[in-house]
């Protein structure tokens, strides 16, 4: 089987990374690149060159330059990543952050090149997911960035950039997928969904959660859906059988004949459902199946 665990999308252009290796998502079927992991987690696409995260090289580059992949300098780290996140000034500023199997957050300043851990707060080094929030308007002051990381036994919220850390409040539980509403510095809107807790709903900005009650207790993937023209949004997640949806992030109804996922992600009004049978695209508008893209070769 084609197992997906990561999704990653620039101009256009998907990736998908799992154990089975690094695809990039065509119109029915996934193209494999070679890629040094053996071991791969997660893939992050940035224009002119391509990150993966695994073992044994932690983060591993490949420039559109460049013939070979490359393993990034990891300072006083060795633990494989499992994460990307890109800041969304990314092309001013170079900041990744990447979470990692043991070693913490790692967090790049020069577009993945080098990375040094960044834990400070942090009560437990086993990172299962990040997520930025929406940049603060210009005038704001002080105008965070904010995002969010999910452990093992918590979830965080570091206020500048993940220099620093603060647990939030919430159940101890492994939190191991964030979304952050587009609209979250008005309205205070994140999610955070566990291993075996349940789905957890903030309205403060990711200082607290409380549990949606009509929400699965396995979440494995969680996705803000933009409505076009506003910055409000609607939400999808999936638990171990099936995705689930909701417009207020409160009350939640199963997508009928819907298929369970392990990372979502949305791209010019498509979703990206990433499994265990390869990827499945749909409308985000009304969440139908448009096709199944899977590396036929694994079948063979």
């Amino acid at each position: 089987m084609s197992i997906i665990l990561s999704l990653s999308e620039y101009q256009g252009t998907v990736w998908a990374a799992g154990p089975y290796g690094l695809f990039v998502v065509g119109e029915h079927e996934l193209i494999p690149t070679p890629q040094p992991q053996e071991r791969l987690t997660a893939a992050c696409a940035l224009g002119d060159r391509i990150l993966t995260g695994g073992a044994p090289f932690g983060v591993a580059y490949l420039l559109d330059s460049a013939d070979q992949w490359q393993a990034a300098w990891q300072e006083g780290a060795d633990a494989a990543v499992l994460t990307f996140a890109t800041a969304l000034d990314y092309v001013d500023s170079g900041l990744i952050l990447a979470g990692s199997e043991g070693d913490g957050v790692l967090r790049s300043r020069d577009r993945g090149f080098r990375w040094e851990p960044s834990n400070f707060g942090l009560r437990n080094l086993t990172i299962l997911t990040l997520a930025w929030a929406p940049p603060m308007r210009a005038d704001a002051w002080p105008r965070w960035q904010v995002v969010f990381a999910g452990t093992e036994e918590g979830i965080y919220r570091s206020p500048n950039a993940g220099l620093g850390w603060k647990r939030s409040e919430s159940a101890d539980a492994a939190y191991q997928t964030v979304a952050v509403a587009p609209d979250v510095h008005t309205s205070g809107l994140a999610l955070a969904g566990t291993e075996a807790n349940g789905l957890w709903r903030s309205t403060d900005g990711g200082r607290s959660f409380s549990i949606v009650e009509t929400a699965p207790e396995q979440i494995n993937a969680l996705v803000a859906l933009t409505d076009a023209g506003n910055e409000s949004c609607h939400w999808l997640l999936s638990d171990d059988t099936q995705l689930w949806h909701s417009r207020d992030s409160a009350v939640w109804t199963a997508v009928a004949d819907s298929a369970a996922a392990l990372c979502l992600l949305e791209v010019d009004g498509r979703i990206y459902a990433g499994g265990e049978n390869g990827v499945t695209v749909l409308s985000s508008a009304g969440l139908h199946v448009e096709r199944q893209v899977v590396n036929s070769e694994l079948f063979n």
